[in-house]
């Protein structure tokens, strides 16, 4: 029983460091509590699953019988949301069996090199990045555009152009750039030298897919 107590506890300790570490190097612009919350419960139940089925080949293929019954339907928006999951399931896996160093010393590692990638925004292309929808009452010029946005050193490429039936016209652009938190103020200013009527700039802190 001491044994049994001793590995879901150190597995729960070991899944809130881990969703912890998710949440707080998350990048993407939705945040479900509910993955929070699974992070914690996958590693605490691979524990539970792997002190049952400790040195019992029988029990282990009872385990793997039920589990094919099992249907998954929600789908992972993000891979590095897939590498956290098996992180926990190492975790969980490795307190069942009781080796607590190495779950121990692996936890902090793995949460390490997460987040120094986080930290040090590694395997980034760019600095930042955003999508800028502009209403414009004539048509706009890229190049014009370009010009204005030299002061924040922030590039403008076209993605998409549509005149609307009431005479307007809706633009979509990718912005990138190394100043992209100045943008806002400099599209601003814009509106009083060129045709803009609206616009709007998302930001998705590296992770905008269009």
């Amino acid at each position: 029983m001491a044994v049994v107590i001793f590995n879901l506890t150190l597995a729960t300790i070991l899944g809130f460091a881990i969703a912890f570490t998710h949440q707080r190097t998350r990048n993407g612009l939705s945040y479900s509590q509910s993955f929070f919350a699974t992070l914690v419960l996958i590693t605490v139940i691979a524990a539970v699953i792997m002190t049952i089925v400790a040195n019992n080949i029988f029990g282990a293929l009872g385990l793997l019988g039920a589990f094919t019954f099992i249907r998954f339907r929600t789908i992972i928006k993000e891979t590095r949301d897939i590498a956290f999951v098996f992180f926990a399931l190492a975790e969980g896996i490795a307190a069942g069996l009781g080796h607590f160093a190495t779950a121990i010393i692996s936890t902090f590692i793995i949460a390490l090199i997460a987040y120094a990638i986080y930290k040090f925004n590694l395997g980034s292309v760019i600095d930042k990045k955003c999508i800028l929808l502009i209403t414009a009452s004539s048509p706009l010029d890229q190049n014009s555009i370009n010009e204005k946005l030299n002061s924040v050193e922030a590039v403008v490429t076209m993605l998409s152009s549509k005149r609307r039936q009431d005479g307007l016209f809706d633009y979509t652009f990718s912005v990138t750039g190394k100043q992209i938190d100045f943008l806002d103020k400099t599209i601003s200013e814009l509106t009083h030298s060129l045709p803009i009527t609206q616009y709007d700039l998302i930001s998705g802190k590296e992770s905008i897919e269009y």
